[in-house]
């Protein structure tokens, strides 16, 4: 619960004493298998077996123990909180899988860890305590992490890291009294001194970078809002940080509706108000967030004087009735100036040294007011001559966003997305590896959630993915945000404000997730199709030119260009309130090969959409556009027009307005985008498989599953459930996998004490399963409980249902049409053949009689493989008793034999084939034949068991009367429309039935064509070999073959 071994600890305590006191004579390696298989794993059993730095891992011959050699200069240091983490909730945050780039990065830092260890080398340890396998995917859930590791490494240690799952954080340093290790590493030694003393030298001597904040409008909206964001601060002190604010919500809107008013005249009375209520929103916060006293005072007379500066420059503006770009920008800047003097003085009361200042000092512009340009040269010097030395003292700078200075010293807005891009280019200047914007978003989604539900964050998106997401209709970022960066190594963090703990998404230049090519969708609503087309246009050079000059000189951007090969046409789209305008400038531009017929004119399709593919993954893979133009065929949708770069880093399709949203939500169906693991291409050969149960059926179809080799077909078992949790791996698990796990499980090992096992309820382990992209999924289901929920939620997931359980089949009547109709709705399959017969085509051979026309009029036979083995055992004239426990040796009876003598199973499989035939009762309604011995049925399955002896005496008695008759003992089901009876008869040694043997089940068919002489299959159906091969049948039909 706190990440310190504590459990691999009492394990191996537990296990020494046990040694000890029984005189067990056990060497330290087979104490450690033991200790190693009781905790699941041999990471911190090891060190405590063997003592000190141990290194232990599976070996083809077992676990390979080794001593890791540690630096005698070195100590560890733990910071351990009062708060606990279940290690249960610190492993289900891990993902299933990571990409292969991850890990081989993974695997370096613990080889840089180990030299590091043992060299004492900072620039080792520091790359190596940089965990990005589990630390990304914990540090949510251990509050004040980043805080904690940065004071760390600013007090001189070499790294901070998560100890195991958390919330622990132990960090490597100096030990008291300690040298660092002088001796150069093996990769400097031969290098140059400056580069030898360069590569040496901790990294904690040179300053460290600020981590930038930027609060929005929303997060700051009211005092509660500045408390929040202030807290956000705290827990990352005592790390340098810059902060950069918005104005409150609807500040900027209502001042510049203020501005508005006074150039028409219509100031007055309400400007007034406005002030008036703008004053007393950022008073109020002022009293909420600082105590009374000289601070607040001064800044209630900043507040003040900043609104009756408003009212007197509105008056002017009103005299003159001319406003300004300057001075709307004079206006609105104190907004945001307001906003970072009240938060500055939050952070200050909160006991956080803060300073606050002011943009102009901080960003210098080209002066266009309204839309200002950074000059990158002039901030850069700026910036760190204002915004350094407030570092040095350990205060926080708290910065105005949007703002900036024109070259005249005067404030200059940056204009939409402002506030986002001072954040990101004070990253760039100052060299910030990080920079947080807190948004009231959960981070950049796969798509528009209005639209697509079930649209998910992504973790990490590349910095020209991101772009192409915020040009084409992602609000949550303006492109220009991504200017200052887009070639530096600083990782943007998309972040919700309202979960702190949560990473949201990164935008940075590392390639991730390649092998999921498609990232994200967009669209753009309202836009119009302008096509130029003519005969005259082939060959002729400067069309093209001619045709975006003109639409240029009306100052209307283009934001998709499609041209065929032939040269016939130029297909463009602009938005809509500007198409006249274009076809009027082109048909200027055109007007004498138009009168010449030269061009045939200029058509203008209003009410499209563009929809736009993602990914940089998407280059080089071959099926994506394919995959786009099925998945909107599917749904009836038609393309206007196309447009793909040669870089492939976007697919843009143009369709009817009035489609894109079935399109958006068609296209993130096909991607399976709301899933992890989703933006692949689809693999119509590959069926994953899913086994709900373990048991011996389980055991026994799994490696069947595996042994199926088709050049079309490829089935992968991805994850096993038992009632402990399941074992997940979406790449599917090799045979050898497969059959270690099956070998433990016959053993007793749940699965959830497998490696890599997850304790989880059944309905848990399916949710979690559901939350992956799978391809073409089937779920088995082999358990005997009542699954009917379980199933629905791996319909709802995109699941095809395989059932052996009889229970969900069996239930009432009205769940098991709803889970056929839940089927239906999804576009899935049911098929549950082993339900009657095991491996016999029972079911199958019902459809193909309906299907040819014929119709079944009954259906008898003995269902039953168990009782058949049975009865067959005592026609032998073995005991009861012998007979019973040969069965469930063989694994022939559910788990409690008394399903099976109670007649409830035979029972179950009758309202199956009754169902087929129509009839409409429930399982109360067949008329069933216990031979369960009276008073056995409450007994505890053990000791029913014990007593089987008791009941050989009455069971002789009846197959003895049987032989005296000519006949022998049979459970035979008798299935009608009307009625369905199932019980013990004699039966006639002519019989069909008389010559049944072992687990042959028979099944008798009386149909219009089958009457006098009705149709019979027999053959085993009992035992896991026969029902696996059954249920294989199933899986096959499913996947294709």
């Amino acid at each position: 619960a706190r990440g310190l071994g504590s459990s691999a600890a009492a394990v191996v305590s537990g296990a020494a004493a046990a040694n000890a006191l029984l005189d067990l004579a056990l060497h330290k390696a087979a104490l450690l298998a033991l200790c190693a298989e009781l905790e699941g794993h041999p990471d911190n059993v090891a060190p405590a077996v063997y003592g000190g730095a141990t290194l232990a891992l599976p070996g083809p011959d077992g676990l390979v123990v080794t001593p890791l050699a540690v630096h005698e200069s070195l100590t560890l240091v733990f910071a351990i909180p009062d708060f606990t983490v279940e290690t249960k909730r610190a492993r289900a945050v891990l993902p299933a899988t990571v990409p292969h780039a991850q890990a081989a990065l993974a695997a370096a830092k613990s080889a840089a860890l180990v030299l590091g260890l043992a060299r004492a080398d900072p620039r080792l340890l520091g790359v190596g305590l940089d965990d990005v396998l589990h630390v990304p995917y914990r540090r949510p859930l251990v509050a004040g992490y980043d805080a904690v590791s940065a004071a760390a490494r600013q007090a001189g240690a070499y790294g901070a890291t998560l100890s195991g799952s958390g919330p622990t954080i132990v960090a490597l340093a100096l030990a008291p009294g300690g040298r660092r290790a002088s001796r150069p590493s093996a990769s400097t030694s031969h290098a140059p001194p400056a580069a030898q003393r360069q590569c040496s030298a901790p990294s904690m001597s040179r300053p460290t970078a600020p981590h930038i904040h930027k609060f929005g409008g929303a997060s700051l909206a009211s005092a509660a809002g500045v408390r929040n964001a202030v807290a956000i601060v705290l827990a990352h002190r005592p790390a340098p940080q810059v902060i950069v604010v918005s104005a409150m919500a609807g500040v900027t809107d209502a001042l510049l509706e203020v501005a508005a008013r006074a150039a028409r005249g219509e100031g007055g009375g309400h400007v007034k108000s406005t002030a008036r209520a703008l004053r007393a929103k950022h008073a109020d916060a002022a009293r909420a967030l600082v105590p009374a006293g000289r601070r607040l005072d001064e800044l209630l007379g900043v507040i003040d004087g900043a609104f009756a500066e408003l009212e007197q420059l509105a008056g002017g503006v009103g005299i003159v009735r001319e406003l300004t770009p300057r001075t709307t920008d004079y206006l609105v800047a104190w907004g945001e100036r307001l906003s970072a003097r009240l938060f500055a003085e939050a952070l200050a009361a909160a006991g956080c040294p803060a300073s606050y200042v002011d943009a102009v000092e901080v960003v210098k512009t080209d002066g266009t007011f309204g839309s200002a340009s950074p000059d990158l040269a002039l901030t850069e010097r700026s910036a760190r001559k204002a915004l350094e030395p407030v570092l040095a003292r350990r205060a926080v700078p708290v910065v105005p966003g949007f703002l900036g200075a024109a070259p005249d010293g005067q404030v200059a807005t940056l204009g939409r997305g402002g506030s986002d891009l001072t954040a990101t280019l004070l990253a760039r200047v100052l060299g910030a590896r990080e920079v947080s914007l807190w948004k009231d978003v959960p981070g950049l989604l796969t798509a528009d959630p209005r639209i697509v539900p079930d649209a998910r964050v992504v973790p990490q998106v590349h910095v020209r993915e991101a772009a192409e997401l915020a040009y084409y209709g992602a609000k949550v970022l303006h492109p220009r945000a991504l200017v200052p960066v887009i070639k530096r190594s600083v990782a943007i963090r998309i972040r919700p404000f309202a979960d702190p703990g949560s990473l949201g998404t990164e935008i940075s230049r590392r390639r991730t997730l390649d092998q999921y090519p498609v990232k994200a969708l967009s669209a753009i609503p309202h836009q119009a199709l302008l096509t130029v087309t003519g005969s005259g246009m082939l060959g002729v050079p400067g069309i093209a030119a001619r045709t975006f000059a003109a639409v240029h000189h009306e100052g209307i951007s283009v934001s998709l260009i499609s041209q065929a090969s032939s040269e016939h046409s130029i297909c463009f789209s602009v938005p809509e309130g500007s198409a006249e305008r274009a076809r009027r400038s082109l048909e200027t531009t055109f007007q004498r090969e138009i009168a010449r017929q030269e061009i045939d004119g200029v058509e203008v399709r209003t009410g499209a959409a563009t929809l736009v593919v993602v990914g940089l993954g998407m280059a080089g893979t071959p099926g994506i556009a394919s995959r786009v133009f099925s998945a909107l065929a599917e749904v009836g949708i038609n393309v206007i027009a196309i447009a793909q770069g040669s870089s492939e880093l976007n697919l843009s399709l143009v369709v009817d307005g009035k489609d894109a949203s079935r399109a958006l939500r068609a296209v993130h169906g096909a991607f399976q985008l709301s899933k992890i693991g989703g933006g692949d291409v689809a693999h119509p050969d590959r069926t994953d498989v899913v086994l709900l149960g373990f048991g011996q059926i389980g055991r026994a179809l799994a490696p069947l599953i595996a042994k199926v080799k088709q050049d079309s077909l490829k089935l992968r078992i991805v994850a096993l459930i038992d009632r402990s949790g399941f074992v997940f791996d979406a790449r599917g698990f090799s045979p050898r996998r497969l059959a270690a796990l099956g070998a433990a499980k016959a053993k007793g090992v749940t699965l959830a004490k497998a490696a890599g096992g997850h304790r989880a309820t059944a309905a848990e382990a399916v949710g979690f399963v559901a939350r992956h992209a799978l391809s073409n999924p089937i779920l088995v289901d082999l358990t005997a409980a009542d699954t009917t929920e379980i199933l629905k939620t791996g319909l709802a997931a995109g699941m095809h249902l395989v059932l052996a359980n009889k229970r969900p089949v069996t239930a009432d009547k009205q769940g098991f049409d709803a889970l056929r109709a839940a089927a239906q709705a999804h576009g899935r399959r049911l098929l549950h053949e082993a339900t009657v017969g095991a491996g016999l085509p029972i079911i199958d051979t019902y459809y193909k009689l309906v299907e040819s026309g014929d119709r079944v009029h009954r259906i008898e036979g003995c269902p039953s493989g168990t009782l058949g083995y049975l009865f067959g055992e005592l026609g032998r004239g073995k005991r009861f008793s012998e007979a019973l426990r040969g069965a469930i040796a063989k694994g022939y009876p559910e788990p409690d034999p008394r399903e099976d003598l109670s007649g409830s199973d035979v029972a179950r499989k009758a309202l199956i084939l009754g169902r087929l035939l129509g009839f409409a009762g429930e399982l109360a309604n067949v008329a069933v034949e216990s031979l369960v011995p009276r008073g056995a049925e409450r007994l505890p399955l053990r000791d029913f068991l014990a007593r089987l002896e008791e009941y050989d005496a009455a069971w002789a008695k009846r197959a003895a009367a049987a032989r005296r008759r000519g006949g022998v003992l049979r459970y035979r089901a008798i299935v009608t429309r009307r009625g369905i009876r199932v019980g013990l008869v004699v039966v006639d040694a002519s019989s069909p039935m008389a010559s049944l043997n072992g687990t042959d089940n028979q099944f008798i068919f009386t149909t219009m064509r089958y009457k006098k002489n009705p149709l019979v299959i027999t053959g085993p159906g009992a035992g896991p070999d026969v029902t696996a091969g059954g249920i294989l049948n199933d899986v096959l039909k499913l996947a294709g073959a």
